[in-house]
C-alpha cells in the first residue's frame, strides 16, 4: 500500500461513502492468521468483516482481540470441497498448505527453510459457498492467501463470486507446494469469470543463496530492478477486479458505483476511486451527491499529491526544484 501522503479516501471518507449504501460492505479474509486487514476496520459500522482460520488456537486468539463489531473469525479451512483434508505442517506456521511442500525448492533456495516440512495433522474443510448458503448478505471485497490452495478456495465459491467486486490473492510463480496451481491458472480463473487483473502487488523474489545481515529474506519490488539481484521471482500479491470496473465507457447505477468507490478504496485502488466516484455522482439525488462531490474533491487531491511525489522522485536533478516547490504548494492546499 501507498504510504507517503496516505489513502486516497481516509477513514471519515470512507465512512462517509459507505453510508450512503443500503447495506454494509461485506468483506471476507481467506487465511488471515494475523488478522484482518487493518485498512479494512475504517468501515466501523458500515462493513462486515469475516476472516477465515485454519488453527483453531490462533482463531480464538483473534476473535478475542478483534477491534470492530462486525469483526469475526471463524475456525475453519476453505477449500474446493467439504470434508477432510490434511494439513501440511511447515517450520513457520505461516507456510502450512492443504499442499505437500516442494523439497525441491527448499533445496534450491535457501531462505525457503520456512517452507520446510515438520508434519501434518487432519482438518476439517468446507466450501466458501456453503459457509455463505448459512449467513445473509453477498460478498463484496474478497482477499485469498492460503500457500498455494488459493484457486481451490475460488473453486470452491462458484455462486459467491458472483457478488464480489473486487479481490486480492496470492500467487505463486514457481511450485513452494507440490502440484500446487500457478499464477497462469489462477489468471485464467478469474478472466473467466469477468475480472480483470489491476495490480501485482508486493513481488517478491528468492535467492539462491542466504540473505546477509542487513538484507531482507525475501526482495519485494523495484528494488529487484534497480539493483539486478535478489533472485527468482517466486510470488505476488495480485488485485483482481470486476471488468466494468475499469471501463470509464460504461455506466452503471449510482449505488453500485459507490459500492464500487468503498472497495477501490479498500484496495487504495485511486483511478478506480475516482472513476466510481464519478459515476455515483452523476446518477445520485440532490442529498448524496453532495458528498459524493466532496470525496471526489478529496481524493483527486490526494492522487494528485502522489503523481506529483512519483514525478518528483523520478526527475532528473536539475528538475527536482520544480517538481518540489510544486509539490509543496499542492499540499498546502
Amino acid at each position: 500500500m501507498p504510504t507517503v501522503f496516505g489513502p486516497v479516501v481516509d477513514a471519515n471518507g470512507l465512512r462517509a461513502i459507505a453510508a450512503l449504501l443500503d447495506r454494509p460492505i461485506h468483506a471476507v479474509d481467506v487465511g488471515c492468521r494475523e488478522g484482518i486487514r487493518p485498512e479494512w476496520r475504517a468501515l466501523g459500522p458500515y462493513g462486515s468483516l469475516i476472516g477465515f482460520e485454519a488453527d483453531p488456537e490462533e482463531c480464538a486468539r483473534l476473535n478475542a482481540g478483534a477491534v470492530a463489531d462486525e469483526e469475526f473469525y471463524e475456525p475453519i479451512a476453505l477449500a474446493a470441497s467439504s470434508g477432510d483434508a490434511t494439513l501440511h505442517l511447515t517450520v513457520d506456521p505461516q507456510s502450512a498448505s492443504l499442499y505437500a511442500p516442494n523439497e525441491e525448492a527448499v533445496r534450491r533456495h535457501p531462505e525457503l527453510w520456512r517452507h520446510a516440512s515438520t508434519g501434518t495433522t487432519t482438518v476439517a474443510t468446507t466450501t466458501l459457498d456453503a459457509w455463505t448458503e448459512r449467513r445473509s448478505g453477498p460478498i463484496d471485497v474478497l482477499k485469498i492467501d492460503v500457500q498455494g490452495a488459493e484457486l481451490d478456495v475460488l473453486r470452491g465459491a462458484e455462486r459467491s463470486l458472483a457478488s464480489v467486486r473486487a479481490l486480492e490473492l496470492e500467487v505463486e510463480f514457481q511450485s513452494l507446494y507440490v502440484h500446487q496451481p500457478l499464477f497462469g491458472d489462477v489468471d485464467e480463473f478469474l478472466r473467466q469469470r469477468g475480472f480483470i487483473l489491476w495490480r501485482l502487488r508486493d513481488i517478491a523474489h528468492c535467492g539462491l543463496t542466504s540473505s546477509r545481515r542487513d538484507e531482507a529474506a525475501f526482495t519485494v519490488g523495484d528494488a529487484v530492478e534497480k539493483t539486478r539481484v535478489g533472485g527468482q521471482i517466486t510470488w505476488a500479491n495480485a488485485v483482481y477486479v470486476r471488468s466494468e470496473m475499469g471501463d470509464p465507457g460504461l455506466h452503471e447505477d449510482w449505488e453500485t458505483s459507490v459500492r464500487d468507490a468503498c472497495v477501490a478504496a479498500m484496495f487504495d485502488l485511486p483511478e478506480l476511486v475516482e472513476l466510481a466516484l464519478e459515476r455515483a455522482r452523476a446518477g445520485a439525488p440532490a442529498k448524496p451527491r453532495r458528498t459524493l462531490s466532496r470525496q471526489l474533491a478529496l481524493a483527486r487531491r490526494r492522487a494528485n499529491r502522489r503523481r506529483l511525489h512519483g514525478l518528483f522522485w523520478g526527475a532528473p536533478q536539475h528538475a527536482s526544484g520544480f517538481v518540489a516547490a510544486r509539490l509543496q504548494r499542492r499540499s498546502r492546499g
